[in-house]
């Protein structure tokens, strides 16, 4: 893997899509995460800051936390993520199978629980355990990035499929183990596997729809990585100066580019 080119790579396509944020984005998700009595998005908000201003838990009263009540996914494996929280209902996913359970805060209860039936040989390709790291939501929505690269889209009211979405093949080594991000009109996901040669890659998904949008890849001709040359900047001779055209097919020895590189699991 190409360090250097995939993060010049990833940086220009978050700054993009940050930028489209502030013109585009969901009103009603920027309303719920402004407030921090929800946890609407799985890193707080669209800068991923993993950071609440809520003060009723500091460090003076930490130490007398105690525990209200708990409840068990029935997965046995590693969980890593956090639950989202809209209003009274949080939002809980597992590992594989990748369940997500809505639970009414006020009493506890099940609201509504999905899990997906996923060919288990899928897990014979996952690498780092079968952990999933989190759950999106948007118009409305619950979306759920399942192992088998299937993206699905669940009403957050009843946790009915409104649409699903494939964007990998479990058989070439692609699995997804990310949490899906919301950002204006599209879902934004990523894919796993390189250790077994899959190129990296960010697809963008029309957030009603499930259509894709736009593919932007880790590796290779600018144009598949959708990266402007002259304004993506890197540093050079102690100064900042422009990649330049096909800066990763520089740095990458023949088609070695095609062969795997900048997963984009995280």
């Amino acid at each position: 893997m190409n360090l250097r080119t995939t993060v010049l790579g990833l940086a220009i396509l978050a700054s993009a899509a940050f930028s489209s944020i502030v013109a585009q984005a969901d009103s009603q998700l920027d309303g719920l995460i402004k407030s921090p009595s929800n946890w609407a998005a799985q890193a707080g908000d669209y800068a991923n800051h993993r950071y609440s201003p809520l003060k009723q838990v500091n460090e003076n009263n930490v130490g007398k936390l105690q525990v209200a009540w708990t409840m068990s996914t029935g997965v046995l494996r590693d969980h890593e993520g956090a639950p989202l929280v809209i209003g009274d209902t949080m939002y809980i996913h597992s590992p594989f199978p990748n369940k997500v359970i809505a639970v009414n805060l006020k009493d506890q209860t099940f609201l509504w629980q999905y899990q997906p039936k996923q060919d288990d040989s899928v897990v014979s390709v996952m690498c780092c355990d079968t952990v999933n790291r989190g759950l999106a939501y948007g118009d409305g929505k619950i979306f759920l990035q399942q192992a088998d690269t299937k993206l699905v889209a669940l009403n957050a009211r009843t946790g009915d499929v409104v649409w699903t979405a494939q964007n990998g093949n479990p058989k070439a080594g692609e699995t997804n183990t990310n949490a899906p991000h919301v950002f204006g009109d599209k879902v934004l996901t990523g894919i796993s596997g390189g250790e077994f040669g899959v190129r990296g890659r960010l697809i963008a998904y029309d957030i009603k729809t499930g259509k894709p949008v736009w593919t932007a890849y880790s590796t290779g001709p600018d144009k598949d990585m959708l990266m402007d040359p002259d304004k993506t900047m890197t540093y050079t001779d102690g100064k900042m100066v422009p990649v330049g055209a096909d800066s990763s097919l520089k740095s990458w020895k023949g088609d070695q580019w095609k062969l795997g590189g900048g997963t984009t699991w995280g």
